[in-house]
């Protein structure tokens, strides 16, 4: 039986939930077929007493956790920012938390045109966590919505002004020449023969790969930090005592892990990834110390004040990890309960309504 991706499931009860929350106040949404959607997944048409009152609006929605952030919620926006702002009706973004089971709404053409004329060219659309789809906030975006579309009706045209103007003109021809290269190409694109044993295999065990290259990773940590362990115990012996050598061992691997178990489990990508790279940071370290001093001739010099400053700071450094890190993701975690007490008080105040 084919499997329903994690995501898809994900994307749908999105779609689902502002269609769900639009429909019982009586508007209309008309989903975009997944194949046709560049940057809207459907339209919304507004009614008033039954009535279709010919305002229409694009909805781009988002779904997943993966879009909070430490107040409220962000779009991104890079890839879209000229088709949101050229639009001749407002594009509408909606981002869909799982967790909370709420949808939260943003004007993005409106918030994009306005700092496209302060110079500015964001990266993501912020959306406030109390901008919420429910109760009152639907008659909120409606009216919003509605004020916006008979306030900006026809704008949108896009112009080439000054320098950045002229550029940005080139960029787009380039895009352009670039988008008529590839529709001349063949159905599927240019075959590479050469390759296609290789893509049939992998289109048949899809984890292979990933899988080949996590083993590697875990052997060539193991066999290091086996390497490592006689040089380091060596090198603690500078500065401490027979018992303090293996507390200091177990700042220094209980510090890396430390690092690298947060960062694992961490779903925010850039946070995660500068986790792992400290962790890899002070294995080099503890490696360049452990091969300089245990093998013999040494391969290298090691310099005796970064040896005792590197011997000092590690226990240092993982009670600080400890205490600050943990400290940031117990907030957090605090920040996360907080907006689910939010929704469960504004749902509560909605049912006594």
């Amino acid at each position: 039986m084919a499997k329903v991706l994690a995501t898809k499931k994900t994307e749908r009860a999105g779609v689902n939930a502002f269609k769900s929350i639009m429909e019982a106040a009586g508007h209309i949404v008309q989903e975009i077929d997944g194949g046709n959607d560049y940057g809207e997944d459907c339209y919304l048409s507004f009614t008033e007493l039954g009535r279709r009152t010919g305002d229409l609006a694009a909805v781009q929605i988002k779904s997943g956790v993966k879009y909070r952030r430490a107040v409220g919620y962000a779009i991104p926006c890079r890839d879209h920012i000229e088709d949101w702002t050229k639009s001749r009706i407002p594009v509408l973004g909606i981002v869909y938390d799982p967790e909370m089971r709420a949808c939260y709404w943003v004007n993005l053409t409106e918030y994009l045109r306005r700092e496209l004329s302060k110079g500015k060219r964001p990266k993501s659309v912020p959306v406030n966590e109390e901008a919420i789809l429910e109760g009152e906030g639907v008659d909120d975006l409606t009216k919003a919505l509605r004020q916006y579309i008979s306030e900006t009706m026809g704008e949108g045209g896009k112009s080439y002004r000054g320098v950045r103007g002229a550029i940005n003109k080139a960029i787009d021809e380039r895009k352009h020449r670039g988008e008529q290269h590839f529709a001349s190409a063949p159905i599927g694109g240019h075959p590479i023969p050469v390759f296609e044993a290789e893509a049939d295999f992998l289109e048949r065990h899809p984890n292979f790969l990933p899988r080949l290259f996590t083993i590697l990773v875990y052997l060539i940590m193991i066999v290091t930090h086996a390497a490592m362990l006689p040089g380091l115990y060596e090198a603690a012996g500078i500065k401490y005592g027979d018992f303090m050598r293996v507390s200091w061992l177990a700042n220094y691997y209980g510090l890396i892990w430390f690092l690298l178990m947060i960062g694992r489990k961490d779903s925010h990508r850039s946070r995660a990834a500068i986790l792992r790279y400290s962790a890899y940071v002070v294995m080099c370290s503890g490696w360049y110390v452990a091969m300089g001093r245990y093998l013999s001739p040494p391969p290298w010099p090691v310099s005796a004040d970064f040896e005792l400053s590197y011997l000092a700071a590690i226990p240092q450094v993982t009670k600080l990890a400890v205490i600050l890190i943990g400290g940031h993701y117990l907030t957090l975690e605090f920040s996360r309960r907080r907006r689910i007490a939010k929704v469960r008080e504004l749902r509560a105040e909605t049912r006594e309504d």
